[in-house]
């Protein structure tokens, strides 16, 4: 039976629920998506189909828009980011999808993108065409987002036909024969997989084009980039054994592998310059951090700090790590060493931008109730189970419910990020 793999991507996702919301046109519509309508610089999240004809695309700032001519932006609609809502529209059209199969044959891919296998489908829904223009305008109808479609035989090719000729024409297939016409032409860049570091290396190997990358020998590339170069050999001939339809196990408590590492990392919102603001910054973060931990059942043997500096410094910043004296998830405990890791790197001539804090050498928590005649173990036991009672309020009623009082000061990154999604705001009725 041969599979038929739907990739279905929103269009202009962010830009297309405001106006859904506002009951217009994304094809007809000049609007954006602001992070923040207030801030001169504020960065574009999403920009509706006319706006990218003008330039403004996703990573611009509100300033480029202001440099365009009157002509081109006096119709412009800003909204600023409703995450929540956003969110809502994506479950929405997820509901939508599970008309056409069964929860474990889709896989959503991000907030905007989901994989469906509807393999064996054709008598209850037609052929490829008619059952994409079917999803395309069921799921128009109820929610009015409009998706574009990428089909294929595996998910490589549905994604790679849907990004290359897709997102232009609404519905576009790919099957293994025509992988040469329709995939091999592209950019090096333009496949899946290949970020803009990847896509340097591959250009100096005399690789520009995807077709490039399917006639290069396997072996230099595997030899040279390891399992991932093979991948990438495979995937450009349109290879591919990932699975779509996932076994329920998966779907219903799983065991998941441990992970290597629990951080968290913020892009500050203005240049810190004092390490009064920075350590607010230090001990907000240590709480997340902590937080997840704990959560996670796991205690950490070590910390780890990464710093940026703003982008007119010559200098890149810093990372260092270090040993914890004992195992732990309670902030208290590492954040002194986060204190003094930053500012044996820090140049205080030199403002900070981001900052990310990780714990590695996570264990489970239950291995490491270490007795010691020097310090009150029992204090230790009745912090965790006030730190653990804490997080349960927090997840229960929101996070930040309940959070230290620092987080009130002025420079904290808390008192504006403990009620955002991804950074951005949850938001309220359409602006």
């Amino acid at each position: 039976m041969r599979r038929r793999i739907f990739c279905i991507d929103s269009v202009s996702f962010y830009a297309s629920c405001e106006c859904a919301a506002r009951n217009l046109n994304p094809y007809k519509t000049k609007l954006v998506v602001l992070s923040n309508l207030e801030d001169h610089g504020a960065l574009v999240l999403a920009a509706t189909p006319p706006m990218k004809r003008l330039g403004i695309k996703t990573g611009a700032r509100r300033f480029h828009i202001d440099r365009l001519p009157w002509q081109d932006r006096k119709h412009v609609l800003y909204a600023e980011a409703r995450m929540s809502h956003y969110l809502n529209v994506s479950v929405q059209i997820v509901h939508i999808l599970h008309q056409f199969a069964p929860p474990e044959a889709i896989r959503v891919y991000s907030i905007d993108e989901t994989l469906v296998d509807l393999s064996g489908t054709e008598r209850l829904f037609g052929n490829d065409e008619h059952v994409a223009r079917l999803i395309r305008s069921t799921v128009f109808r109820y929610t009015g987002i409009p998706v574009t479609i990428g089909i294929g035989p595996n998910n490589v090719l549905a994604k790679l036909v849907l990004d290359l000729h897709g997102k232009k024409t609404g519905v576009a297939r790919c099957l293994l024969h025509d992988v040469e016409k329709l995939i091999h032409p592209a950019p090096i860049e333009k496949m899946w997989g290949v970020g803009t570091k990847m896509a340097v290396h591959l250009q100096r190997l005399g690789i520009f084009t995807i077709g490039d990358l399917a006639r290069y020998p396997l072996e230099t590339l595997h030899e040279k980039f390891g399992v991932i170069g093979a991948e990438l050999w495979h995937h450009a001939w349109g290879i591919d054994e990932s699975p779509t339809i996932l076994p329920p196990s998966s779907l219903f408590g799983a065991k998941r592998q441990r992970p290597r590492t629990i951080g968290h990392g913020i892009t500050l919102m203005k240049d810190y310059t004092t390490y009064a603001s920075i350590r607010l910054v230090l001990q907000a973060i240590a709480v997340e951090v902590g937080m997840r931990t704990r959560q996670a059942g796991l205690v950490g043997g070590s910390v780890h700090l990464s710093v940026r500096y703003t982008r007119t410094s010559e200098r890149r910043g810093f990372s260092k790590q270090k040993k914890l004296d004992r195992f732990t998830a309670d902030e208290q405990d590492f954040l002194p060493v986060l204190l003094a890791l930053f500012l044996d790197g820090w140049d205080e001539t030199e403002a900070v931008r981001y900052v990310s804090v990780a714990l590695g050498k996570l264990e489970p928590r239950s291995d490491h109730v270490q007795l010691s005649f020097f310090e009150d173990e029992w204090a230790k036991a009745r912090r965790y189970d006030f730190l653990d009672l804490v997080d349960q309020l927090n997840v229960r009623f929101g996070r930040g419910t309940i959070r230290p009082a620092s987080s009130l000061l002025k420079d904290s990154p808390l008192r504006t990020r403990q009620r955002l999604i991804g950074g951005h705001k949850q938001g309220g009725d359409a602006r």
